[in-house]
Order: C-alpha cells, then structure tokens, then sequence
C-alpha cells in the first residue's frame, strides 16, 4: 500500500485502532495521525497545568508523546482520549512531585486560548479579558484548574475526566461547581 492511501486509510480509524497499531510495532504513521488530532487539545492541558511555563509544557507534551509511542501495554477499556490524558497528568505529577518543580509563574507566557467554537463579539471580549481570565484560572486549586482545562479546553466529558483524573464522576462534577463559583467570584460575575 502506498503512502497516500495509508494516510486515508489511517485518518478513518478511530483512536483506539490507531493506538493498537502503535502497540503492534507500526509507530510513525498511527502516532502521525493521533498527534495531528490531539496535540493542541493536550498542550493546552499540560500549559495551563504549568501555570502558563511554555518550556515546561513543551516539554511534557513531548514526554507524553515519547511515552505513548513506547507503550506496550494499552488495552482500550476507556476512551484513547482518557489514556492520553492520564499519561500527562501522571507527567505532571512526577515533574511537580521533583526536586526541579517551581511555583507558579505567570511570566508574560502566552497560552493558547481555542476560539473555534466563539462568535466574534465572544471573542473579541475574550481577548479584552485575557489577564483576568488567565490570573483567575490560575488562581484556582490545581484539582479544580484540571478539571475545568480537561473539560472545556481538552474538551473531555465528565466521565472520561473522572478516568482521566481517577476520581469519581461525582467528585469531577462537585470539583468543575466549585472551580464556576470561584471563577464567578474572582471575575466579580453576578449570580
């Protein structure tokens, strides 16, 4: 098969056949293809975890990936989406858990903000609020911050963020309440 008709054939595969694949020793083009789908979406996840250290994130976002191309032992009991998040996150963990973990920073980095599903006037007054939405975000708990960038960053239902985070779905749903009402607070939102 040649490769333009492996890269069609692979670009209608659902995730978790793509990462069987990867399982199976057939690397390059699956991972292509699940990088080009979920990169953004988990870059976003891993910038806002590191309260905006562009570097920082680079680099998990690559360990994620390194990671999941080594893996030899996926089983798709859960959404592809899950186990991706859950190889980041454990990242993460590891990378605040080291010796080398600093403290939050806001140091003038850019973070990604997806506007795709925005009209121009959300927009437009997204952008006009940037700081105070980002120091907002960022001034929540780093449960609650999670669970907010998972859902409507990363786009993740409340199950696959429960998985995700392992926790129960109960608890993602009490942690995204509690992460609105903070946000209302913070940004001075009336009820």
């Amino acid at each position: 098969m040649d490769t333009e008709n492996t890269t069609v054939a692979l670009a209608n595969l659902p995730d978790e056949d793509l990462m069987t694949l990867v399982t199976q020793g057939i690397i390059q083009e699956p991972i292509a293809e699940l990088f080009r789908r979920h990169n953004r979406a988990l870059f976003n996840f891993i910038a806002w975890c590191c309260q905006g250290k562009r570097d920082e994130a680079e680099d998990i976002c690559q360990r994620t990936w390194v990671k999941l191309m080594n893996c030899a032992s996926y089983q798709p009991t859960a959404a592809f989406r899950t186990f991706l998040y859950q190889i980041a996150r454990h990242l993460l963990l590891d990378v605040k858990k080291s010796a080398y973990a600093q403290h939050a920073s806001l140091d003038g980095q850019e973070i990604e903000i997806p506007a795709d599903d925005l009209s121009p006037e959300a927009y437009l007054h997204l952008v006009e609020n940037k700081a105070r939405v980002h120091q907002a975000l960022m001034a929540l708990p780093i449960a609650q911050r999670e669970i907010v960038v998972l859902r409507f960053f990363s786009e993740l239902s409340l199950e696959e963020i429960a998985v995700s985070v392992g926790i129960g779905f109960e608890t993602a749903k009490s942690r995204l309440r509690y992460a609105f009402a903070h946000l209302r607070h913070s940004l001075g939102a009336v009820e």
